[in-house]
């Protein structure tokens, strides 16, 4: 798997040897993410559904354009990810939190559209590489009079490392400032043992992020 971020990496230096012009920006935001329904930490037959992980989101990007409308956007970007649940009736009263940190780097195609205004609008679509560095998942309380309190090491016990997967968004531009939303799909199962009855854990993620070129 660490193939396939060594390979976007040679992609993303040979692009900048070919673009037309190269823009160099930062960018932070908000994630809103989630693991899905996934079998862990409560009982056989039920699930826990891991999901709406507040996170942080930081790094350095830049546009590679191709010509004066196509272009390239990659970066490297500090990213929390993961999923909660909490459940409470007559004989379940628990909690759940998953929450790990990744650094990826994302590879997505833009197009820029002129608006009136000098606003410009970005939407792209691509795909990310993400390399897991730390992290926690806990359960506390009881499922049907079991106590299932435990904690894990999120990578060391629970999660592969590295993900995979799809990214879409838009961005709008005024000046140098760039507000954008954009939504990413894990298509690599995180959890390490698969799960019994199918119902693995997938990294999905919705994010709200401002950004600034040089």
């Amino acid at each position: 798997m660490n193939k396939i971020l060594m390979t976007l990496a040679l992609i993303v230096a040979g692009l900048y040897l070919q673009a037309q012009e190269v823009k160099f920006g930062i960018k932070g935001g908000v994630n809103l993410s989630s693991l899905g329904e996934y079998e862990y930490m409560l009982n056989p037959t039920e699930d826990a559904q891991l999901e709406n992980q507040f996170g942080a989101y930081a790094g350095l990007f830049s546009q590679i354009y191709l010509n004066n409308k196509w272009g390239l956007e990659t970066g490297l970007f500090f990213t929390q990810l993961g999923g909660r649940e909490k459940e409470r009736d007559y004989d379940e009263n628990y909690s759940v939190k998953a929450k790990a940190s990744y650094l990826q780097l994302p590879l997505s195609v833009f197009y820029a559209i002129q608006l009136p205004g000098k606003v410009k609008l970005y939407p792209s679509i691509g795909v990310y590489g993400a390399y897991g560095l730390s992290g926690k998942i806990k359960a506390s309380g009881q499922v049907l009079g079991t106590d299932i309190s435990q904690q894990q090491d999120y990578f060391g016990d629970f999660a592969k490392r590295f993900d995979f997967g799809g990214t879409a968004g838009i961005q709008a531009g005024l000046g140098n400032f760039l507000l954008g939303a954009s939504y990413d799909q894990g298509v690599i199962r995180v959890n390490k043992q698969k799960a019994t009855w199918e119902d693995n854990a997938y990294n999905s993620n919705f994010r709200i992020s401002v950004g600034y070129l040089f």
